[in-house]
């Protein structure tokens, strides 16, 4: 664990008395804030994590807990991991306080990009997942003192870290070979029936050859033959190089379904030159999702 304290030359940071940089009684000697301790930064424990509505566009976050004696601000960090560029802000950081004894805040980031030459640190292996240098102060938010620079080990505990970089470089190789997109979602027959989904395979020109070996079901599409994916005999249209699967509802709680974020994005396993991939998830475009969500409406029985 290392500390770095910078603070604004320009700010006249106090603990109890403002007055001293406005004009107050003279004959007082403002009482200056101290940087963050060694051995409060070192109670520091850093958690990279990320749920399903930060899973499309690669953002998680890095969750901070405080289990030192001291009230904290937390100002900002940033993330370090093999396989990874450095991370970005998500937004605009704003500080929260990390109260003593186990208080936690998250700061929010993006994910750098993805480097396939280099794997990620594994779940299970001694070393960490990675680095975070968090900026922390003491005291709350809006009344603490100058910003100090902690970096510490980063734990990864659901190994999404691994996730992440496996799909990406999946989804780099098959885009060196074919394009797959989700070309559209509609109901040829009984409008509360059957639906079907129809995938893409476009090749690149002298790329690698791509073959779809399965598409799963997801939170919200399920093959209509009953099983848990698409392959076979239910994945038609692969010699066209357009699939089409027969989509029935997974689902009819119309709560889940409602605040279902994942239940769009089709998992799509392929080959690459023989070469068996990590899932890859294609998002639904905004007409297909909309086409879904009426086909549910109707299929389910909903008013």
């Amino acid at each position: 664990m290392s500390v770095r304290t910078t603070t604004p030359g320009a700010a006249c940071l106090v603990v109890l008395l403002l007055a001293a940089c406005t004009g107050g009684d003279p004959s007082v000697s403002p009482v200056r804030a101290s940087p963050v301790p060694d051995d409060v930064g070192a109670a520091l424990r850093v958690e990279v994590r990320q749920d399903r509505s930060q899973y499309a566009d690669r953002r998680a976050v890095l969750h901070v807990t405080n289990d030192s004696a001291q009230t904290l601000t937390l100002l900002g960090g940033h993330l370090a991991a093999d396989g990874f560029g450095p991370s970005r802000p998500d937004g605009d950081p704003r500080p929260r306080t990390l109260r003593p004894g186990g208080g936690a805040r998250d700061v929010r980031i993006a994910l750098g990009e993805v480097d396939c030459a280099t794997a990620p640190a594994a779940v299970g292996r001694p070393r960490p997942a990675g680095t975070a240098e968090v900026r922390v102060a003491l005291g709350e938010a809006g009344a603490h003192g100058p910003e100090t620079a902690v970096v510490l080990d980063v734990t990864d505990p659901h190994g999404r870290l691994a996730v992440v970089h496996a799909e990406e470089c999946a989804l780099a190789r098959i885009a060196a070979g074919a394009t797959l997109t989700v070309e559209g979602f509609d109901r040829p027959g009984d409008p509360a029936g059957t639906a079907r989904l129809e995938i893409a395979v476009t090749p690149v020109p002298g790329g690698p050859e791509v073959l779809v070996t399965r598409v799963g079901a997801t939170t919200l599409m399920a093959p209509a033959d009953g099983g848990e994916s698409w392959a076979g005999a239910s994945l038609a249209g692969r010699d066209s190089r357009r699939l089409r699967l027969d989509v029935v509802p997974a689902r009819c709680d119309p709560h889940a379904v409602a605040e279902d974020k994942r239940g769009t994005f089709v998992p799509v396993y392929a080959t690459v030159d023989g070469q068996e991939q990590p899932v890859v998830y294609l998002p639904m475009p905004d007409e297909a999702e909309v086409e879904l969500f009426a086909f549910l409406h109707d299929a389910c029985g909903w008013e």
